[in-house]
């Protein structure tokens, strides 16, 4: 049985907005991508039922 995932976009204000839904992490992680591509914001693949974060693409740069 594959696992679904969801895709959250990060809003500059902070608040996370769903985007997408995805069976299997092959295709998780291509739909991720993208989104990654279409937007500057932060993007992120969860698996909800562990409430694990898979990957993060567009992550803002650390602090200096």
């Amino acid at each position: 049985m594959q696992r679904s995932y969801d895709i959250f976009e990060v809003m500059p204000d902070g608040s996370s907005l769903w985007r997408a839904a995805a069976v299997g992490h092959e295709n998780a992680i291509i739909e991720l991508k993208k989104l990654a591509a279409r937007t500057k914001n932060e993007v992120l693949l969860m698996h909800l039922e562990t409430r694990t974060v898979i990957a993060i693409m567009n992550s803002p740069a650390p602090a200096k």
